[in-house]
């Protein structure tokens, strides 16, 4: 299988590198080394920190940002539903991606600028780097991004703070030129994406991207947003739900990041054995209002042993689904078991990663022309489609086709589901959407819901370190004030104070 082979010789890689930190001085004399290897190879490597591990899905993605917005609430985790303060668990997505994939990508670039046979390699580079520094500032906003990962290839060690309007800017001319430049004729091996090196699809992603980025700038620049919105619809978008932007897994050596946190086979933390993540009250009130199919898709009350890889029974019956209010008292609460989670089939070892799905970029299109920043179909149409999308999207984690039927979903998606008749209802209803189909997606989840203010969320509690405000941003870490003190203190007095409720620059 081409993903293992690949995986094979990223072992090696890293055994490699490992062992060159045995002779300090050999690596602080050659300090690019790393970026003389194979271009395909490091290509592989690069795809691998962007989808991320563990460390960061658990900590920023799940525990903070899932129940930021709602999605999943815990006892076990809760200091996203309390908004408790933990110096680790806010910078993880910091410390994750600067420590590799940005490098990694930063590096890649600079090795095929210019390189004919790299073309396609330095295009696609560019755009998982859009996608990692999109991730990055919106979380912190004002964030090292025209100087950052050049240690070893500039040794700049103290990266300035870029401002996020600059940031978003060089994104958007990035994301153009990228996609614009690849090359069928020239090499392009290594893609472990879904994509397998297909360069039309590579191009979709970039532009579907790019619409996303455009809609982020629908309240703070309206003007230039439309403008970002019409580039990245004439370049062309995904254009079904199996075109999805997403990256493939293995169950064992390289498995799914959030799954490694929720599953249960051998080797993953098994949160949802333990009953850690549960689906939150306001979310599931939400799918039951519209009678949302993905209820009996995503579903699941279980019965089981805990901490263990034995799944024990599912039920999905709509019935006895509930979902767990937010900011709970874990103190004394029982029969945790009895409220809603995860089915299993969904935090599988080998799922996808999806980073840009065809739904998301239809409730995007829906948006656009509902403010009538495009001309092409009907606000509804896209709306409809979206929807229709984002339910079938979930059979790209190989569930049992049982739970998809095509008819069902069909007449609800075209029939069923309501679509209001005044602009403010239908932003409301699209966004609504645009928050169900980001699950598990939790960093764009937060994204939308701070940019749109759809769904309207009820904070979970009047206290904990923001106050009774959900977070608008995560803070810079703690660590930046003796690694690069100067920039952080510049970039804090131009943003405003550094803590969980200082909007970024889009944020209004």
């Amino acid at each position: 299988m081409k993903i293992n082979r690949y995986m094979c010789s990223l072992l090696i890689i890293t055994i490699s590198l490992n062992s060159c930190t045995k002779d300090f001085e050999a690596v602080n004399t050659s300090p690019t080394t790393v970026t003389n290897l194979a271009s395909d190879l490091l290509f592989t490597n690069t795809i691998i920190g962007v989808s991320g591990g563990e460390y960061e899905a658990w900590r920023t993605n799940l525990i903070y940002n899932s129940q930021f917005v709602q999605h999943f609430s815990s006892l076990n985790w809760d200091q996203g539903n309390r908004y408790r303060y933990d110096e680790g668990y806010n910078s993880s997505l910091w410390d994750s991606y600067y420590g590799g994939a940005v490098k990694n990508l930063v590096n890649l670039v600079a090795k095929t600028t210019g390189v004919a046979a790299d073309v396609n390699y330095n295009s696609a580079a560019r755009i998982l780097k859009a996608y990692t520094f999109l991730r990055l500032t919106d979380s912190y906003g004002d964030i090292p991004y025209s100087e950052a990962g050049k240690g070893y290839i500039g040794s700049v060690f103290s990266p300035k703070y870029d401002d996020q309007k600059s940031v978003y800017a060089d994104l958007v001319t990035e994301l153009d030129n990228a996609a614009k430049a690849f090359d069928a004729s020239k090499p392009f091996k290594g893609d472990v994406t879904s994509y397998n090196g297909d360069r039309a699809l590579w191009k979709k992603a970039a532009y579907s991207l790019m619409l996303r980025i455009g809609m982020r700038l629908s309240k703070i620049e309206p003007v230039t947003a439309q403008s970002v919105v019409a580039t990245a619809v004439a370049g062309g978008l995904i254009s079904s739900y199996t075109e999805s932007f997403r990256i493939n897994h293995l169950a064992t050596n390289y498995d799914n990041p959030n799954s490694h946190v929720l599953g249960y086979y051998n080797g993953a933390r098994s949160e949802l054995s333990n009953n850690s993540f549960k689906f939150s009250k306001t979310f599931f009130d939400l799918l039951t209002a519209n009678a949302d199919p993905r209820l009996k898709v995503l579903f699941v009350v279980r019965t089981g042993p805990s901490a263990s890889a034995s799944i024990g029974t599912e039920d999905d019956n709509p019935a006895i689904q509930k979902g767990l209010p937010i900011g709970v008292d874990p103190n004394g609460f029982t029969g945790i078991e009895t409220y809603s989670q995860l089915r299993s089939d969904f935090a599988k070892g080998d799922v996808p990663n999806i980073l840009v799905s065809h739904g998301e970029t239809l409730l995007l299109l829906a948006e656009a022309r509902e403010r009538g920043w495009i001309s092409t179909s009907t606000a509804e149409q896209y709306f409809r489609d979206g929807v229709n999308s984002s339910i079938n999207q979930w059979q790209l984690y190989n569930a049992p086709a049982s739970l998809f039927n095509a008819t069902a979903i069909d007449t609800y998606t075209s029939t069923t589901l309501a679509f209001p008749a005044a602009t403010a209802d239908r932003l409301q209803a699209i966004n609504e959407q645009y928050y169900i189909s980001t699950l598990l997606d939790e960093y764009e989840s937060h994204a939308n819901w701070r940019r749109s203010g759809y769904p309207v969320l009820v904070a979970a509690t009047t206290g904990g370190y923001s106050n009774g405000v959900i977070p608008r941003r995560f803070q810079y870490p703690s660590s930046e004030s003796s690694l690069n003190g100067t920039n952080l203190k510049a970039a804090i007095t131009k943003q405003g104070t550094n803590n969980w409720v200082t909007r970024v620059w889009w944020d209004k």
